[in-house]
């Protein structure tokens, strides 16, 4: 049973030809990058993936693992926005979303995927990391009954996942919080054997894990020139830092 397309629109996209996909983090309801959303150009539409079975989709099946997440966001953005270019952003379990969404649409080339921005997470086939899930019972213990069960349930399909590890076309930038533990810079460069396309550049902001929660100004900006780079890349360039 579905309620209703499992994306929601931020911006006028009837004109636009290129959109930022937000992928959820673990355990997320509503999409905690609206707020990024509202400072990107006014050309550069956002579109949030919600995860259905919670929040205004409490009435839909939840998805039992990251490909039946990723296949109905797929369905509904290829039946709401064919033919655009999607610039996919995921933040931790969100960086794997975002990954097999641009598998999806090479398979069905009903949109195209022009840049896979990775945030805050370690590449697909990485095993779990004991510190990561130290602090996620953390975080579990601290939250309602209710977020304790979908971030678990999330962690579970990450740890479930099983991916060929197949490299994707698309351009790729990193972004990350500078006292992020659970995925640091350097480990990040990783993603490279997962995305061959033209690397951007890492850029790195204030703050650890959830860095996103802050300064979303100075996120969109970054957001909206690894955008407008990837439209304009025809070859690798070299990375920067912010």
């Amino acid at each position: 049973m579905t309620s209703g397309r499992s994306v929601v629109v931020q911006g006028g996209v009837e004109r636009a030809d290129d959109c930022v996909v937000f992928l959820p983090p673990a355990g997320s309801v509503a999409s905690p990058y609206l707020a990024i959303g509202a400072h990107l150009p006014a050309t550069l539409p956002a579109v949030h993936c919600e995860m259905p079975g919670r929040g205004r989709l409490a009435h839909d099946e939840a998805p039992a693992s990251v490909h039946t997440a990723v296949d109905r966001w797929a369905d509904d953005l290829a039946a709401l926005l064919p033919g655009r270019r999607f610039h996919v952003f995921g933040h931790s379990l969100g960086a794997l979303f975002a990954y097999e969404l641009t598998n999806r649409f090479a398979a069905r080339p009903v949109c195209e995927v022009a840049s896979v921005l990775v945030s805050g997470a370690r590449e697909p086939k990485s095993p779990p990391r004991s510190a990561a899930a130290t602090a996620f019972a953390v975080l579990r213990r601290q939250s309602g009954d209710a977020e304790e069960s979908w971030l678990s349930a999330d962690l579970e399909m990450r740890r479930k996942h099983q991916t060929d590890g197949q490299p994707v076309d698309a351009s790729l930038a990193l972004l990350c919080g500078r006292a992020d533990s659970f995925a640091r810079p350097d480990e990040m460069a990783a993603w490279k054997r997962f995305v061959r396309g033209p690397y951007l550049g890492t850029f790195t902001f204030d703050g650890g894990h959830d860095y996103y929660l802050s300064g979303q100004e100075s996120i969109a900006a970054v957001i909206g020139n690894i955008v407008e780079r990837s439209q304009n890349s025809g070859h690798k360039g070299a990375g920067s830092d912010d």
